[in-house]
């Protein structure tokens, strides 16, 4: 028998290398990359496809870092399963799709993230969805708009900008009894309370917001039972709405410290908040946090962690606004939020610049209204450049 001849150097760089001898795990979770799994013959794919076998196939149906990823924030939310998406709104996008066909209705909440409203108003109508308004922080609402045809509502924990409160518990006892499911978009409010155990039927998270927390990953996350995030899954898949590893392996990362994070980011926007209150240059400040807030008692009654890292101010007008903002010397105007920097955004000119005026003032949306995602400075640093930027109004 002949001896076996060395490959070519140009095979040698093709094949995979040789995996390594330890089986000691290590202690942070790795990364693995790869968008496809080897198999050793076909009853194995038979047996991982018909669930007959635990594995991997294709990245696009699931991989190592996103069944970690999932596994913790299934846990954080007390939830049974989780999926992870390609952004905040392809998990929206997976839960409609998997839920919603021609003819349904979904309850909207009134003045919520923007195109959470065009993807319902606009994009889904194309398919013969409708919806009708509702206001989140009172269930009588929902209860008087509710018809045979309902199949979701859909609110947000703290509202996007006007951060009002989802009476999440009420809404429950409003939609269950009638077949309907509740959807809560959580990105605003991590770990200050926990919507699935108030009555929440999913839970939703842009996790390119606080879970990630470093403004360097685009993700989300859809979290409910078993049987519905199974259900869910194929259908995300198909659509090619799921998320990549090295995401989901950044946003694993940034959970590690959320809860650091969220209790610093949390006390300095209360202490912003205050202060902006009590400035002249201020119209109005919205943060559930305020004695003055319309729905400071509910979320004394629902989050028990705080009131959140994201406070919405009006200066006036455009014109104010625009001045504000250029007058700031650290503070960024990017239009995203739960960075462990503070940022901020104009809402009429980002998350919500696809609506009508009208639109924006039936939400009490202005154009001098500014939203600030605290970050874990010192507070005094933040407020001496919030200071110094509303003396130039």
């Amino acid at each position: 028998m002949s001896e076996p001849t060395a490959p070519d150097p140009a095979t040698v760089c093709a094949r995979p290398p040789v995996s390594p001898p330890s089986t000691i795990p290590p202690l942070a979770p790795p990364l693995q990359l790869s968008s496809v799994y080897q198999f050793a013959d076909v009853a194995t794919v038979d047996a991982v496809y018909e669930g007959e076998m635990r594995g991997f196939v294709y990245a696009r149906d699931a991989h190592p870092n996103a069944y970690q990823l999932a596994s913790k924030v299934a846990e954080l939310e007390g939830g049974e399963a989780a999926l992870v998406c390609a952004s905040g709104m392809a998990a929206e996008s997976a839960l409609m799709l998997g839920l919603l066909q021609h003819g349904d209705r979904v309850a909207l909440a009134e003045g919520i993230y923007g195109r959470t409203t065009l993807l319902v108003a606009r994009e889904l109508a194309r398919f013969g969805v409708e919806y009708d308004l509702f206001d989140q922080s009172r269930p009588e609402t929902l209860r008087a708009i509710l018809t045979s045809r309902t199949r979701l509502a859909f609110v947000e924990t703290l509202s996007n900008p006007l951060l009002r409160v989802a009476d999440i518990a009420g809404l429950a006892e409003v939609a269950r009894p009638a077949g309907v499911a509740l959807a809560v978009d959580h990105t605003f409010a991590p770990l200050l309370c926990r919507p699935l155990e108030l009555g929440a039927d999913y839970v939703i998270h842009s996790a390119t917001k606080s879970i990630g927390g470093h403004s360097d990953v685009t993700l989300g996350l859809l979290v409910g039972s078993k049987r519905d995030i199974a259900r869910i899954t194929p259908i995300a898949s198909t659509f090619g709405l799921t998320g990549n590893p090295f995401d989901s392996w950044m946003a694993l990362r940034g959970i590690a410290t959320l809860a650091v994070r969220t209790e610093r980011s949390t006390a300095n926007a209360l202490d912003l908040a205050h202060r902006l209150e009590a400035h002249p240059s201020v119209v109005q400040v919205n943060y559930p946090g305020l004695a003055a807030h319309p729905d400071h008692a509910l979320a004394c009654q629902i989050l028990k962690s705080g009131f959140g890292a994201m406070v919405s101010f009006d200066v006036g007008g455009r014109v104010q606004a625009e001045r504000f903002i250029k007058s700031l010397a650290h503070i960024p105007y990017a239009p995203s939020l739960g960075d462990v920097a503070t940022t901020l955004s104009h809402p009429t000119t980002t998350s919500h610049r696809f609506q009508t005026p009208e639109e924006w003032s039936r939400q009490g949306i202005t154009e001098g209204l500014i939203r600030l995602s605290v970050g874990i400075e010192a507070v005094e640093d933040l407020w001496i450049d919030l200071n110094q930027a509303l003396a130039q109004l």
